[in-house]
């Protein structure tokens, strides 16, 4: 945060004016030993870098690290992870963000619709939208992949609020303040009295050599600055205050919050090596792939070496905490954080997950409605355009079930939607239908277009042919931004060649142009 008001920096600033004259062994249960493995420079090509490997003979983790704001580096991880089901017998993934303390997270709901095509063209638009990340898209599309969760509730909720870098900034700049000149501090005056605050305290952080060279840990976007360096720093700051009498009472605070927040990442890292090193001893010897953010591959692969277990680093290409093309918008990503969808309002996914009040249910709950409300979409249009071709039923609703739907279980796993197929349409040369979102107890309405191929054009692809058109097309896809709420409904893609608009109205369905 530099939003610290004008008037304040003056005040410091001249105050400052006047004094400134003077110058864990953890003990692992015994395994039967393993062939080494070693990962193959082909699993990575063209996608990812080795950035460390150790390898001992034992059991094997590969470890994936992420920008989590990425859409290219999710689906360079997705090459990544399917190269490894095909090639290393690659069958678990543990997954950070999981909880052990809540149900093992499991996509059996997914894997279970009864066409497997219209399922991957549905996980691969989720994944190009940026709703799932690569261990998700795995399990979607691979079902004998099994995710595992790696963390403890308590560690997670620590700072899950989110922390910014007011603490440090604050202690940079009163250390860099006591030893500037009249000269310098007049030159910084004058910038923040212009507004420009953040070219100011930029000017007072580089006045010190010292302070010059651990700003540019803040400033640094690649590669991602680890949870350990970002403590390191704040006890030197901590250390070096003291040394020269800053005056940092104001912003003490914030620090304690983030290095609370960087020791209970180092205390996940740790416990997310111990549980995925679990995993990896249950599983046999194939090996284990291991989903984490940048900011702890370095500390878990320090945890799993400790542990004596063989580990491979890998990044996507796309590592960096720019907002580069392909990435998720701002906006975007400070939903997901939250639990909600990435789509903005007026899309699919702000009607699925209350986005005007709290969600009734979980993530889980709005993701799986999704999922489900796009497969049914697929179902039905195919089954007007057969239809129309003279195919199949001939009226609607086209001889469909709830069971074709993939909607006709009941029980705790009953799907999160349902379509009343009385209400299933023609209009000119689109189909039209209302689905009940069970969770929120609200009726929306579904229109897609019969005018284009309802066939996936990727279909007759392999599936890592699918992941490198999609990887093709991220990387021509300028960063994101969020775009104002539309004053009608839009048609986004449901899977490649179909377009579907969704309204709270039949009458505001009709009129979306597809």
């Amino acid at each position: 945060m530099r939003s610290r008001p004008r008037s304040a920096w003056s005040a410091v600033l001249a105050v400052a004016l006047v004094g400134c004259g003077a110058a864990c062994t953890t003990s692992e249960p015994s395994a039967a030993p393993c062939a080494p493995f070693a990962l193959g420079a082909e699993v990575y090509a063209d996608v990812g870098t080795l950035t460390n490997t150790r390898n001992t003979g034992a059991r094997s983790v590969i470890v994936l690290d992420e920008q989590h704001a990425s859409r290219v580096g999710q689906v360079e991880l997705a090459i990544v992870l399917n190269r490894l089901h095909q090639t290393a017998g690659l069958r678990h993934v543990a997954l950070e963000g999981s909880v052990v303390e809540k149900p093992q997270p499991t996509l059996d709901w997914f894997t279970s619709l009864p066409d497997q095509g219209i399922r991957r063209a549905v996980a691969l638009q989720l994944l190009k939208q940026g709703e799932v990340g690569a261990a998700e898209f795995a399990a979607m599309v691979l079902p004998d992949v099994r995710l595992h969760a790696i963390e403890h509730e308590q560690e997670y909720q620590v700072g899950k609020s989110g922390v910014d870098d007011r603490g440090y900034t604050g202690y940079l700049t009163a250390i860099a303040l006591k030893s500037m000149t009249a000269d310098q501090i007049q030159q910084a005056t004058a910038l923040i009295d212009q507004g420009k605050n953040d070219e100011g305290i930029d000017f007072i952080i580089a006045s010190n050599p010292w302070t010059s060279e651990r700003g540019k840990l803040l400033q640094r976007k690649s590669p991602i600055v680890g949870s350990g360096e970002m403590r390191k720093l704040g006890t030197e700051l901590e250390e070096k205050a003291r040394q020269v009498g800053a005056e940092v009472g104001e912003y003490r605070e914030d620090l304690r919050a983030a290095q609370e927040f960087f020791d209970a990442a180092t205390r996940r890292s740790t416990t997310m090596a111990d549980l995925a090193t679990e995993v990896a001893t249950r599983q046999g010897c194939a090996p284990i792939a291991m989903n984490v953010g940048a900011a702890h591959s370095a500390e878990v692969a320090e945890s799993l070496a400790r542990r004596d277990v063989s580990y491979s680093v890998v990044s996507p290409t796309n590592l960096t905490l720019d907002w580069v093309n392909g990435s998720l918008s701002r906006e975007a990503f400070t939903r997901k954080l939250s639990g909600r969808s990435v789509d903005p309002a007026g899309a699919v996914g702000a009607l699925l997950d209350g986005r005007r009040k709290p969600p009734p249910t979980s993530q889980q709950d709005w993701f799986k409605a999704k999922a489900q409300l796009a497969y049914a979409t697929v179902v039905i249009t195919r089954a007007a355009v057969a239809a129309r071709s003279g195919g199949g039923g001939a009226k609607p609703p086209f001889n469909l079930t709830p069971g074709a739907l993939g909607l006709g279980d009941e029980g705790p796993e009953a799907p999160r939607i349902a379509i009343d197929l009385t209400t299933v349409e023609t209009v000119d040369d689109d189909v039209l239908f209302k689905a009940t979102l069970r969770d929120r107890n609200a009726d929306v309405w579904v229109k897609a277009g019969l005018t284009t191929p309802a066939d996936d054009p990727s279909s007759s692809q392999t599936l890592e042919q699918a992941l490198k058109q999609i990887l093709e097309d991220l990387k021509k896809t300028a960063p994101a931004t969020e775009p104002p709420a539309p004053a009608k409904p839009e048609a986004v893609p449901v899977i490649p060649g179909l377009n579907a608009a969704i309204a709270t109205t039949k009458e505001d369905a009709i009129t979306a142009v597809i």
